[in-house]
């Protein structure tokens, strides 16, 4: 069976590895000329790698962890300590540690009573408030979908000022939204995950560059096994049929028709509602992808001459637009020359910071940086880079939940993945390639009971 992939990010490279598994014939399209999406990479004209944004993986990523031992990649991370550290005004930091030697959940609630960012009784009242979702079932948490994570808490016996203090600062990280805006379901998700293993929280930053510790070894793997991908292969149309209710063909950008058995976007949802013909969304689950909308995001890359930090992890921020940032000199080790810091910052919300310059971005990350950091100050600033991202992974705002579609559509030889279909992690990357497996199941089940039929010019 012939089957065309478009999208060349997370999930459309773990079903291309699947299916080419099995035995299909696989074509992958890409419409950029670099792979890996919402986690890719490119060099500037200095060599220098500028990344898409600041990538964490964390030990609950089971999925992606056990895709990337398929195919040798399973040492790509440099991993460390569970702990959210934050930079506090003038310097210094302030931790909550998730306490080793002690079992889930237990290392992640004594490392809350040791913390010295909150204070006795913002420990207590978190505590017991967040003994709901680390006990709670999935469909406790699934319950909670149409609401923001701020009115749970509050409605929890929990405060605005650890919000203010903690929560905000967890929710731009998963979302790049605050407490205010963000569904429960998604920061809760990651509560009760990251409480059910002792290793859940420990977070990995990819040794270098993501194009060349990821993507470029997956390239060549699916490449030997058969695989065609085409890079600066712009989908147009997704031709569709609505007598037979079938997927007939993609047209590209270029003007090619590329025709197959069974079709799967792995395209972000906003680039698909783009390309699908309008017949396609006579389907409501089709149609309804209108509600699910990409959420902007800005990143910012600061080059030092010198080391301004001395945190080997992420730092986070609170009351700042550096949500959460990195030294990736510092983590990791490919970005190792012994000369300065390169710090990496990702700026949201950003939604309002859009139609800033570039200059007037850089000039707000670096007095907000410089006020954590005063080490910075005496430093030069040899080069920077601001990377926008209109529509990053969904917003997963209340309400939003029912419109995530599965990855069988009502078209038979049509399927979606992505991490805004269904699956339990929602926006990220575990979501991805957790979606690229129910894909695959979802592509050779249809197969098996002869819903897709052979285009009759193949």
């Amino acid at each position: 069976m012939r089957v065309i992939i478009a999208g060349a990010g997370p999930a459309g490279f773990a079903s291309a590895h699947w299916l080419s598994k099995l035995g299909h014939e696989v074509i992958l399209l890409e419409k950029r000329s670099v792979p890996g999406g919402k986690v890719s990479a490119w060099q500037d004209p200095d060599g220098d790698w500028v990344e898409s944004g600041l990538h964490v993986f964390f030990g609950a990523y089971h999925n992606l962890l056990g895709f990337l031992g398929e195919v040798g990649l399973e040492d790509s991370f440099d991993w460390k300590p569970a702990e959210m550290t934050f930079a506090q005004p003038g310097g210094g930091y302030a931790s909550i540690e998730f306490v080793q030697g002690l079992p889930a959940p237990l290392n992640g609630l004594f490392g809350v009573a040791k913390s010295k960012l909150m204070t006795f009784s913002e420990k207590l009242a978190m505590g017991r408030g967040l003994m709901k979702p680390i006990f709670g079932s999935q469909a406790y948490i699934d319950a909670q979908a149409d609401i923001t994570y701020r009115d749970w808490h509050l409605a929890n016996g929990m405060g605005q000022s650890t919000i203010d203090k903690v929560m905000d600062a967890m929710a731009l990280a998963l979302n790049f939204q605050k407490a205010d805006q963000v569904s429960a379901k998604l920061v809760l998700t990651a509560l009760l995950h990251f409480a059910k293993e002792t290793d859940a929280p420990k977070m990995g930053l990819v040794k270098g560059s993501p194009h060349e510790r990821l993507w470029v070894p997956l390239i060549k793997h699916l490449r030997d096994r058969g695989v065609d991908i085409r890079f600066d292969a712009k989908v147009d149309t997704i031709m569709h049929d609505s007598a037979s209710n079938r997927v007939t063909g993609i047209q590209l950008a270029d003007g090619q028709t590329l025709t197959a058995d069974a079709y799967v976007s792995a395209m972000p949802v906003h680039s698909l509602r783009k390309v699908m013909s309008d017949s396609m969304r006579e389907h409501a689950v089709l149609d309804n992808l209108k509600h699910l909308r990409g959420i902007p995001v800005i990143t910012v890359q600061l080059y030092y001459d010198r080391v301004v930090t001395n945190i080997d992890n992420l730092i986070f921020s609170a009351g700042t637009h550096i949500s959460v940032y990195a030294d990736l000199a510092t983590v990791s080790p490919d970005y190792h020359k012994g000369t300065g810091s390169i710090i990496e910052l990702v700026v949201a919300p950003a939604e309002k910071l859009f139609p800033l310059s570039d200059e007037e971005i850089l000039a707000l990350v670096i007095k907000e940086f410089t006020g954590l950091h005063p080490e910075a100050i005496g430093a030069t600033l040899i080069k920077s880079h601001v990377v926008r991202i209109p529509n990053s992974v969904y917003a997963a705002r209340p309400g939003v939940e029912r419109y995530r579609p599965d990855q069988a559509t009502p078209i038979p030889n049509f399927f979606l993945t992505g991490d805004y279909t269904q699956q339990e992690f929602m926006a990220s990357i575990e979501g991805s390639i957790r979606s690229a497996r129910r894909v695959v199941d979802r592509v050779v089940a249809a197969e098996q009971a002869g819903t897709i039929t052979v285009p009759s010019l193949l």
